[in-house]
């Protein structure tokens, strides 16, 4: 089980719209998995990704921190593409609205909508790149997800496991498939002792809800512990 380190994301390189929209998305239990999807693009560029790709990374799944859109357990597969539509464009929606309140450039926020879009199916080396980086960070951070679905029901060990192949499949980027393959290993081994390993699933979800624990800031009493 991968544990979540106090304070791994913080970077003096955020920008002040970085910054705020993490201020904004403060609470979401999918923000390590955002910051960790700007790290890995960043990786993947080898340090020359854009503004806006480092910015669609840090932002590609708003949409689920806010009530009404399509469910993040998908009846019909991963690779539903009316569920990944959906999902897509109402991130594209929320973000490009939460972009404009702030005053952000119009070319600068139709480039990050564009790349929000395209975050599930690729399209484009920026795209392709962003949705390399969205499958290895699930399969680095999300393990404790994958679980929690197992033990309350949402899928069985082996349904579960389509979300692992469907993340591999995807990518296209040969240098974030050679990264990919121990991840996926990884988080395999942790699916199938889903029932056996000791997490404190309630713990871990603090932490990677929490903007002040994972950019090491005051932690507010977040556990720095939850997982063995």
């Amino acid at each position: 089980m991968n544990p979540s380190i106090p304070g791994r994301y913080a970077d003096p390189s955020f920008t002040a719209l970085e910054a705020g929209v993490l201020e904004w998305l403060d609470g979401f239990y999918q923000l390590e998995h955002l910051l960790n999807t700007r790290a890995w693009v960043i990786e993947l560029c080898q340090g020359n990704a854009s503004e806006a790709l480092r910015f669609a990374a840090l932002s590609h799944d708003a949409e689920r921190f806010f009530p009404g859109g399509p469910s993040d357990t998908p009846a019909n597969g991963f690779d539903d593409p009316d569920y990944l539509f959906a999902h897509s464009t109402r991130s594209a929606d929320i973000v490009e609205a939460w972009m404009a309140e702030q005053g952000a450039d119009a070319a600068f926020r139709r480039q990050v909508r564009r790349l929000i879009l395209r975050h599930e199916i690729g399209g484009g080396w920026e795209a392709d790149i962003l949705q390399a980086a969205d499958a290895l960070s699930f399969l680095e951070v999300f393990d404790w997800l994958a679980v929690d679905w197992v033990r309350r029901g949402a899928y069985t060990i082996e349904s579960a496991k389509e979300k692992l192949c469907w993340s591999m499949q995807r990518i296209r980027p040969p240098l974030a498939l050679h990264r990919a393959l121990p991840l996926f290993e990884a988080a395999t081994r942790t699916l199938d002792a889903a029932f056996d390993i000791e997490i404190d699933l309630k713990a871990r979800r603090q932490q990677a809800s929490s903007r002040c624990f994972l950019l090491g800031e005051s932690s507010h009493g977040i556990e720095q512990g939850g997982a063995a």
